[in-house]
């Protein structure tokens, strides 16, 4: 084999590892605070139950019923969703990462 050619595979593991020495610690603090993020918003959230809609009225008549896509229960539901993709993104990153 061609000496340039070993050279330049060791120097590549060297990259590979200098990244990874600085890119697992990052991706695991980055998935905490997703994690973090999703718990939160998910606390966040008031419970639902359809059947006490029918005591009181429909809310689809009200302001707030015909607003409900910027409503904060909303924007909660679609932060829970994109927290919970951001975690699982970072977690197969991560595992790729680590083999």
């Amino acid at each position: 084999m061609n000496i340039d050619y070993i050279y330049m595979l060791g120097a590549i593991a060297k990259v590979d590892y200098e990244i990874s020495r600085w890119l697992e610690p990052l991706l695991m603090i980055l998935m905490a605070v997703m994690g973090i993020g999703a718990v939160i918003c998910i606390l966040m959230q008031k419970g639902t139950n359809d059947n006490i809609g029918s005591l009181g009225g429909s809310e689809t008549d009200t302001y707030a019923g015909k607003n409900k896509s910027r409503s904060k229960e909303s924007i909660l539901r679609k932060l829970t969703v994109v927290f919970g993709v951001l975690v699982m993104v970072l977690s197969v990153v991560f595992f790729l990462i680590k083999q």
